[in-house]
């Protein structure tokens, strides 16, 4: 059975939301340079914020998908099969003085894994690269199952040899 993870937006990420939401309204109702600035820079954070959660919500696109065929990534533009995946293991991001759990989906080249994400993500994913040796790490804070389901899935198709 598949495993389909969608984006279950958190109140921080709602709150960027309406943060561009207001900025758009702002702006618009202001005339002249400095309205469009502020209407164009709420409607960027619009676009930012509030893109995934309609395409993974109301779309019901899936953040991370794991089947028999491998894991796809559809909003980072990442399809891995099985034997594109060396490992998944748990990790933690440090965010200034505590740290957050993490998955690391470790891809057998990760380097080309990079070069598969879409345009505007490739600097975030080359600096995971950097840090955490994969271009793919997972937070559960905004997803609508666990780090410990994802893994699960993941080590019930990957093959014992990886």
């Amino acid at each position: 059975m598949p495993l389909l993870v969608r984006l279950r937006p958190n109140g921080p990420y709602l709150l960027f939301t309406l943060a561009a939401v207001v900025a758009v309204v702002f702006g618009v109702t202001r005339a002249g340079l400095l309205g469009v600035a502020i209407a164009a820079g709420g409607a960027v954070l619009l676009v930012v914020f509030g893109g995934p959660i309609i395409v993974s919500t109301v779309c019901r696109v899936p953040v991370v998908a794991v089947d028999e065929s491998g894991i796809r990534l559809p909003l980072m533009g990442v399809r891995l099969s099985w034997d594109e995946v060396a490992s998944v293991r748990r990790s933690a991001a440090l965010r200034g003085k505590t740290s957050t759990p993490v998955l690391l989906i470790v891809p057998t080249r990760p380097e080309i894994v990079v070069d598969r994400v879409r345009p505007w993500l490739i600097r975030e994913s080359r600096g995971k690269l950097a840090r955490y040796g994969t271009p793919i790490v997972l937070s559960d804070q905004s997803l609508d199952h666990s780090l410990d389901d994802i893994a699960a899935a993941v080590r019930r198709w990957l093959p014992a040899t990886a």
